[in-house]
Formats: C-alpha cells, structure tokens, sequence
C-alpha cells in the first residue's frame, strides 16, 4: 500500500480553505440526502442502530443484544455497520437508520446544517485510553520534539484530527496533520512514512504490547472532554418513538452495567466482539476503558461547548462558536434513575 501525504498543517490558510471545502462539500451532500431520502421509520419496537467497527465504547449495545436485554424490553436493535462515523451521519440523514454513534462536534456540524436529530447519551466523553505513539525507536521524546513533523490521524474533522491540534497547541508546536486512514496507521508509522500517530486505544496500546512504538502522551486524563463516543437519535425517533428510544438507553446502559460488575464474562465477550488474542489488550480495555464508560449516560453542558470550540478552530468553522451547545443535546431518554 503506498500513502500520499500532503502538508495540512493548521497554520496553512490553502489547508484551512480545502478543510472547509471538504466540509461543506460533505454536509451538502448529507443535507442532498435528507431532502431526497423516502426511507419509512422502523416499526414499533424495531431499532436500526448505525455503528462503526470494533468500537470499544459501543461494545455495552452489542452485549446488551448478546443477553437479551433488548428482546427483554420489547425490542428489536438491528446492528448496521458503516465504515465510519461521517457514513452513518448519511444514513441517519437519509432516514436509514434510527439511532446513530458519532461524536459530539459532528453531529452539531450536521445539526447546525438543517439536519434533526440530537445527542441523547454519551459514551465516552473524553480521550480515554488515547495516546500519542512513535516509532520504539525514534529519538522523539517529548510533544516538543514533533516541531515541523508528521502526525498520523484517520482523517479531517475527526476526533483524531481535534486531538492532533490539541497536543500541537498545548506543546506550543506546529506539525503536520496527515490523513492516512485508521488501517493505515499503524503501518506508515511502522514504515517511517510518518512520525508518530494519534489515537485511540486499541491500535495505540497494540502497537505499545507489541514492541512497536512507545507513548510520548497519554490524553486520558489530560485532554478536556469534548463528547468524544455519544448515541445521536433521529428527530422522528425522539418525537414518535420516544419510550423505544428510552427503552434501547436503559436496556444499553444495563449492558454496561453487567460488563463492569462480571469482568470474566466481559473479556471474554471483548475477545469476541474486537477480534483481539491478546489477553493484556483485552484487560487493559476491561479494567480501564470500560470503567470509565459513563454509567448513567448523561450529557454535560460543559463537554459539547469544550467539543464546539475546539471543532471550530481545528475544522475553522467559526459558525460553531454560535452554536447554542444546549440545543443540541438532551438528557430527557436517559434512565430516571441513573
């Protein structure tokens, strides 16, 4: 596979104009769809949830599936993996499915562009188990030494992308965004095609286990949250659906429960459900991932502001300073006990 990299450094006003090209280019077409899309809602108790795969944080949905939680509730969740968080934004624009997982800034993106829908739960809403990685052998040491090179992200307005110009900012240095994809990763870093990588904890902590690269920073409890992992639910499934959409929340949050009090039972349904072997990846994701997964669900305020100013210099979008942050969530479908 070869990689072609190209400067997107923050700084580069030619680099900021395509990012909002490419954004607006995007959203368009999400918008094209919506006014197009003929696409029913699911009958009562059917729920077309858009994932994306191997996602750690949405792992509580599919165990609450593997026990029947859902079924208990009435229930019917159809799982529908996209190949990202910007294709199930599509579907759920198009009406193709109910329920979504995205995080926070894009779904305000969609929503400042016309599109219905809200967060109704957080998953994670910090970097947890983040870390920046390089090469075991580079002579890079710090954040610092990264002035001028290349960072590795999945791609533009990702989280991965808002993390990257979080770490440049808070060292004080500039450095080269590139976009190469989350498979690729792991790879060009391992090639020397880039310089280090930001990003979450499976690849990051695989490639650390494995030998290949070392932590120069940890985001976990460093980097503000910002709704990093949340559930973004349809207008029309809050509006007509509203006990289901209560139910698939209190019946996923159940499953969270279980994995954290049955941790047996969890690793082994995490062997399952991420594909991984490895036993010390499947207990670093049960005993610190996992745990910190909200247990109630709930949105703060505080965290979608953080999220829209950061999206709002790293995409220069400056349209979402003006962004109301409390209309773009609600609490409302959460557990009453929780």
């Amino acid at each position: 596979m070869s990689f072609l990299f190209t400067d997107l450094s923050r700084t580069s006003r030619k680099s900021a104009g395509t990012s909002r090209r490419l954004i607006a280019t995007l959203i368009g077409i999400v918008v094209f769809i919506y006014c197009m899309g003929k696409a029913d809602l699911s009958s009562a108790g059917e729920i077309r949830l858009g994932l994306v795969p191997a996602n750690v944080f949405t792992a509580p949905a599919y165990a609450a599936s593997k026990l029947n939680y859902y079924r208990d509730a009435g229930l019917d969740v159809k799982f529908i993996v996209f190949r990202g968080g910007a294709a199930a934004q599509e579907a759920m624009t198009a009406r193709q499915v109910d329920i979504i997982d995205y995080f926070g800034p894009a779904a305000a993106l969609a929503i400042t562009k016309g599109v219905k829908q809200k967060i109704v739960a957080v998953n994670m809403p910090g970097h947890t188990g983040w870390h920046v990685i390089v090469k075991a052998d580079s002579p890079i040491k710090s954040i610092k030494d990264l002035m001028g090179k290349r960072i590795g992200i999945s791609a533009k307005a990702t989280t991965s992308d808002m993390a990257a110009m979080w770490v440049a900012d808070r060292a004080g240095v500039q450095m080269q965004q590139v976009p190469v994809g989350p498979a690729a990763l792991a790879p060009a870093l391992r090639a020397a095609q880039i310089d280090a990588v930001v990003f979450s904890a499976i690849l990051t902590n695989r490639e650390m286990l494995a030998g290949h690269a070392r932590s120069i920073l940890e985001l976990t409890d460093v980097m503000e949250p910002t709704i990093a992992d949340a559930y973004v639910a349809s207008a029309e499934m809050m509006d007509k659906r509203a006990a289901d959409l209560r139910a698939f929340l209190a019946a996923t949050l159940k499953g969270l429960d279980y994995m954290k009090a049955n941790r047996s039972w969890s690793l082994a349904f995490l062997k399952e459900f991420a594909k991984i072997d490895d036993q010390p990846i499947l207990e670093m994701l049960q005993d610190k991932i996992i745990p910190r997964i909200p247990a109630d669900g709930r949105i703060d305020l505080a965290w979608v502001n953080s999220g829209l100013k950061l999206a709002a210099r790293a995409w220069d979008v400056p349209d979402l300073l003006k962004v109301d942050a409390s209309a773009i969530f609600t609490n409302e479908f959460l557990p009453s006990g929780k």
